[in-house]
């Protein structure tokens, strides 16, 4: 970007500055939303909360369904993200093992 552009855009700058920071709020609330373990907890807590009277059947049914079409989109996401990440390969291993642990990177323990 010029020197030129750069003054001329500079009116803009706080209109860029929200729009970054309200993406940045987005991705992060679509994080927390999909997050398979956030998922299993809640799937616990309904449970926890079933048992313990908390919630009728119905309102568990509806929640549950509600946690599994999260998993569902979670898991879709997570599969299309390992396949852009690497070439399908039948003989390679699942994109967790291939991560070496902390020690083995730093040095650790």
């Amino acid at each position: 970007m010029g020197l030129l552009t750069a003054l001329v855009t500079l009116p803009l700058a706080p209109v860029r500055g929200v729009a970054w920071v309200a993406e940045q709020v987005a991705e992060e609330a679509d994080r927390q939303l999909y997050d398979e373990a956030s998922i299993r907890r809640d799937m616990l807590q309904l449970e926890l909360d079933y048992e313990d009277g908390k919630i009728d059947m119905q309102e568990r049914e509806n929640y549950e369904e509600q946690l599994m079409e999260r998993l569902a989109i979670s898991q879709a996401r997570r599969a299309a993200w390992e396949e852009e990440v690497r070439p399908s390969d039948p003989g390679m291993p699942p994109l967790e093992q291939e991560v070496p642990p902390r020690e083995e990177v730093w040095g650790d323990g």
